[in-house]
Parts: C-alpha cells; sequence; structure tokens
C-alpha cells in the first residue's frame, strides 16, 4: 500500500531544485578557488624570471576580477540558502504544529520538549556554513588531482591527509552522538522544570518554594551541562587534533615541494601553488569536524520532528457531512484518557434532542471532565460512540465538528492576539457580527468596551485579566458561530453575581436557539437554567431524565435537599447567596 511520505520529508525534498543550484554555484566557486594557487605559479615561474611588470599587473588584474566573481557567486549561494531555510520552516511549521496538537490531546507530549527550538535549529542548519561545508567536500578530488598534477608525491600525502581527517571525522560523530542525545534529553527535562516554574511563579512564591526549585533546578542543569561538557570536549579534541594535522600537511607538502624544487623535479611555483590547493581541499573537512556538534543537533531535530509528523500524521480528507441540527446521543460502554491504563467512564446512556439543556453533577473525581472532553470532541470512546444527528463523532472531519461544538474547559487559556481574534478562534475570515453578538451573549461586551483598545486589545500573557474575566471571555468564544452543542466545564468557577447572570442569559440563549447545552457544575444556581440532569458517580450514570423528576427522585438520596430543588425551580433574579449557602449541602448529597 501507498505510504504518504512525512510533510516534513516533502519539506525537505521540496529543497531540492534549490540545492541543485548552490551545487551548481559551489562548482564555479571552486573551480575559481585554483585561481589563486595558479596566480602563484606563474609569479615564481614566469614573472620573477621574467622580470617583467607587465605580466604581473595583467595577471593581478585578472585575479581581482576572478576574486570579485568569487564573492558575487559565494554572495548568491548563501541567499539560496537562506531562503531554502526560511521555505523549509514554513512548510513545516502548519504540519508540525498540527502534529503537536494531536500528540497533546492523546496526551503523549514529552516533558520539556521545545519543537519550536527544534525547527529554528534545523532552519540555522541549513541557512549556515556547515551545510556550505557539504557543498564544499565533493570538490576535494579536484584538488587532490590537482595536486597530483603538480607532482604525484603531492598528490598522495594530500590524498593521505583527506583520509586521515575523513576517519577523525567519522570517529567524531560516532563518539559525540551518545552523550550529545544524554545532554539533549538532560537539557529537555531543565526546561520542562524552568516552564513549570515560570508558568506557576505566584504559587512557588507563596509557598516559599522558591529556594528548593532553584537549586532543584540547578541539579538538572549541572546534569545537563555535564554530558554537554563532555560533548563539547570531544568534538572540541578532534578539532584541535584535525587543526593541527592540517597545519603538519601544509608544512609537510611546503617541504616536500621544496625538496622536490631542490631535486630539480618541480619550481618554487609549485611548491607554492601546492600548499594553497591542499590548505583548500583539506578546508571542508576541517570545517565539518569542528561544526560536527551543529550537524547533530540539527539531525536530531530534523529526525525529531520528522518522527512527530509519521506518528500523527495528518487527518484525512473526509467527506463532509451537513451540519448537525436534531440531536446528541451518548452511549459509552468503556472510556476514559487515551492513555490510561483504566476506565474512568462506564454504563453511560443518554440522548438529547435540539434545545435540551443538561446539567451533569456529581463528586469531584466522579468523570465529569472526562465525559466533558469526550462529549466535545477532544477524546473518543474507547468502546461506544457519541453521535450527532446519528453521525459519531469521530466520523466528522476535525473542522467542521469543531465549528459546531462551542467547549469552555475548566482551566481557562487565551491566546496571544486580540480580543476579537481570540473569541473568533482565530478565523481566517472574522465575523464580526458574529463576534459582537458571542460577545453580548456571554455578558462581556461591556467588559470590553473599558477596555483600552476595545476588542483590539491584546491579550495572553502580556494583558492582566482576572480569572473571571478570562472565563467571560471564554464563554463568547466557545459561543461564537452559534454552535449547536455547547460543552461548559464548570463555567462560573471564577463568576461573580453579574457573571452568574450572564452565563444563565448565555445558556437561554443558546437553547431559545435551538443548540444542546450541557453544563458539568457543582452549583446548584445552575440548574435554575436546565431541564434535564444526569447524576453521576464513579465515572458512571446513576440518574438521568428531567430535572424535576431527577431532583423529585433523589430529594432524599442524591440531592438529599429540597433546599437544592427549591433554589433549582426558583426565578434568575434570585439572589446568587441564597444558591451559594445551599452548596455544601448538595456537594454533600451527591458524594
Amino acid at each position: 500500500m501507498f505510504k504518504k511520505p512525512s510533510p516534513v520529508k516533502r519539506a525537505w525534498s521540496s529543497l531540492r531544485k534549490g540545492f541543485l543550484a548552490v551545487a551548481f554555484f559551489s562548482l564555479f566557486l571552486n573551480l575559481l578557488m585554483l585561481a589563486g594557487p595558479l596566480y602563484m605559479l606563474q609569479v615564481y615561474d614566469r614573472v620573477l624570471t621574467s622580470q617583467n611588470m607587465e605580466t604581473l599587473v595583467a595577471l593581478t588584474v585578472l585575479l581581482g576580477g576572478v576574486f570579485v566573481v568569487t564573492a558575487c557567486l559565494d554572495l548568491i549561494r548563501m541567499r539560496i540558502l537562506n531562503r531554502l531555510a526560511a521555505k523549509f520552516e514554513l512548510n513545516v511549521g502548519e504540519p508540525v504544529l498540527n502534529a503537536a496538537l494531536r500528540r497533546r490531546v492523546e496526551g503523549r507530549s514529552a516533558s520539556g520538549e521545545n519543537l519550536v527550538d527544534d525547527i529554528n535549529g534545523f532552519r540555522e542548519f541549513i541557512s549556515g556554513t556547515t551545510l556550505t561545508a557539504f557543498f564544499d567536500a565533493p570538490w576535494i578530488p579536484i584538488y587532490l588531482l590537482v595536486l597530483y598534477v603538480l607532482h604525484p608525491f603531492l598528490g598522495l600525502l594530500g590524498l593521505a591527509g583527506a583520509v586521515i581527517l575523513t576517519i577523525m571525522a567519522l570517529i567524531n560523530n560516532a563518539r559525540a552522538r551518545a552523550p550529545m542525545q544524554l545532554a539533549s534529553e538532560a537539557r529537555s527535562r531543565s526546561d520542562a522544570l524552568f516552564q513549570t516554574g515560570d508558568r506557576n511563579a505566584e504559587l512557588v512564591h507563596a509557598l516559599g518554594m522558591k529556594a528548593d526549585l532553584a537549586r532543584r533546578w540547578s541539579a538538572v542543569q549541572r546534569e545537563a551541562h555535564l554530558h554537554k561538557t563532555r560533548t563539547s570536549d570531544r568534538i572540541a579534541g578532534f578539532s584541535v587534533m584535525s587543526k593541527t594535522i592540517r597545519m603538519g600537511l601544509q608544512s609537510a607538502i611546503l617541504g616536500l615541494g621544496a625538496a622536490l624544487a631542490i631535486s630539480g623535479e618541480s619550481t618554487a611555483g609549485v611548491m607554492i601553488a601546492a600548499t594553497i590547493v591542499l590548505a583548500r581541499a583539506l578546508a571542508p573537512i576541517d570545517q565539518l569536524i569542528g561544526q560536527w556538534r551543529t550537524f547533530l543537533a540539527a539531525r536530531g531535530s530534523y529526525k525529531k520532528i520528522k518522527e512527530l509528523t509519521e506518528d500523527f500524521k495528518e487527518e484525512e480528507q473526509r467527506l463532509r457531512l451537513p451540519r448537525a441540527f436534531q440531536s446528541l446521543t451518548v452511549q459509552i460502554n468503556q472510556a476514559g484518557p487515551p492513555q490510561a491504563t483504566m476506565a474512568t467512564l462506564r454504563g453511560l446512556d443518554f440522548g438529547l434532542a435540539a434545545g435540551d439543556v443538561l446539567a451533569i453533577i456529581g463528586p469531584s473525581g466522579c468523570g465529569k471532565t472526562t465525559l466533558g472532553k469526550m462529549l466535545s470532541g477532544v477524546w473518543t470512546p474507547q468502546r461506544g460512540d457519541i453521535r450527532l444527528d446519528g453521525s459519531p463523532m469521530s466520523k466528522w472531519n476535525e473542522t467542521d465538528l469543531g465549528q459546531m461544538v462551542g467547549y469552555l474547559p475548566q482551566d481557562v487559556e487565551l491566546f496571544d492576539g486580540t480580543i476579537r481574534e481570540n473569541i473568533a478562534r482565530f478565523s481566517t475570515e472574522i465575523d464580526d457580527t458574529e463576534v459582537l453578538r458571542a460577545a453580548r451573549e456571554a455578558g462581556v461586551h461591556d467588559l470590553i468596551a473599558t477596555l483600552p483598545d476595545g476588542y483590539e486589545t491584546l491579550v495572553g500573557d502580556s494583558f492582566h485579566l482576572s480569572g473571571g474575566q478570562r472565563q467571560r471571555l471564554a464563554l463568547a468564544r466557545a459561543l461564537y458561530g452559534d454552535p449547536f452543542l455547547v460543552v461548559l466545564d464548570e463555567p462560573n468557577s471564577d463568576l461573580d453575581v453579574e457573571g452568574e447572570q450572564a452565563l444563565r442569559h448565555a445558556i437561554q440563549s443558546a437553547q431559545s436557539r435551538g443548540a444542546i447545552v450541557i453544563v458539568m457544575t457543582h452549583r446548584p444556581s445552575t440548574l435554575q437554567a436546565v431541564n434535564k440532569v444526569l447524576v453521576m458517580r464513579d465515572g458512571s450514570q446513576i440518574q438521568f431524565g428531567d430535572k424535576d423528576d431527577v431532583l423529585q427522585m433523589n430529594r432524599h438520596n442524591v440531592l438529599a435537599t429540597d433546599k437544592a430543588a427549591q433554589i433549582a425551580r426558583s426565578p434568575a433574579s434570585q439572589e446568587t447567596q441564597e444558591a451559594a449557602a445551599s452548596q455544601t449541602s448538595l456537594k454533600e448529597a451527591v458524594q
């Protein structure tokens, strides 16, 4: 069966024509590099013997022109590589991001891994001097052939030097690979610890963890530096040895050329020209040995992003199903997080129609959040399915499904961008009318109007918003595009009285449009806006049905309090403080 190549491999293959152009310019560049030795050969063997100043001036002018052309070719070559590097980065950026997101959803992300650094590192390898050494290396035999033409002994000495340095480069690769891998793994752990501490700086400060965390990070850093230093020492040792051998070879070929000149087998010009040719022949090998760590890092980065895109392939194009507008049916025999060893959900069987609002209640750890991720399409049940208008969620196109679902998770994150872009889910074609509708429906329009730049205010890590403000903005994002299924996981955990009222209004508005709204909650006040209730315990469905029926049937069992039922039936204008007063009793009852 035909296997589709990795996007990273395709991106690398797309640079082939550019690399052929670089090789073409490298050919002429390396041929023109012979102009210097030829100039020395002519000066020592002809100009000095003939004492002809006109010949010297002509040769010098000609050599200057060659150097200008050489500089232009080298500049063109570097500019081509810079553009190839940018092309590679742009081509792999989106596939790598999509693969990383799929891996994160499946719970298989590696801690401390920085794929952006991997992409940037490989881009710098393409545009750097290390790659040019690879393009110059194939022309080493040409320089050795020139040495052989000057004199066979000179050619043999140059060949011996090239073989010795090549063997050293291979040994360098073999000895540096293992510690380089260990250094990379230790660096990942160090980066993961630093990033976790940075994200939770307030917690670290409040709990007095700063000094201990710093010591722990320093210990991991020392391990990383130990392996990195070991790698650097080995590469540096080979680099110094190769440089010493190269300098010794240059002196040796100079001495050999002098001996040949004294014996009458060559000339002084040959002696000088051979020294320059040998230096040029050995330069790519010496450069590769000195920058071998860069090459190893680039190879590791390429392998990492290539394997990522192969393991988490792009979603195949599917038949686009019509937008759901009728029903949601849930039948879960066994389900849990992708990497979980035990099922956290079992025995769930219920259905909802357009306009239904379901409250899912139960004690902490009963599986509400896991079910919310299943209902929003983040995870897929291992046994069973969730259907929209009769079609399993897993059969929908990922983008189409996302446009039909509004999801508000417990942990609210806003992305680096404007409020307008965040609400519109960073759509390439933002519907401003829909942005305003979603903001008003979430009751956050007036808040946005008070911000410095309104809807164009940049948010993310650079702009501070309270937890309640972020939650209401995330609610507007969930409501953008008039989704058919709205899943809200603890949507009022950070809301005040005004926010609670806005949430109820948003739920009622979505219900009036025919949407299905599902709310995971601990607060009895949320029950005011629902018409269905699902009670969960230990990952299983205990009770499901109309709100009044469930509350009545469980008045003395699951809910255990008439106060909760009273709050659930109370009008939306009732004080939230009364709901909060009975929150504890409801929690205790569902436990």
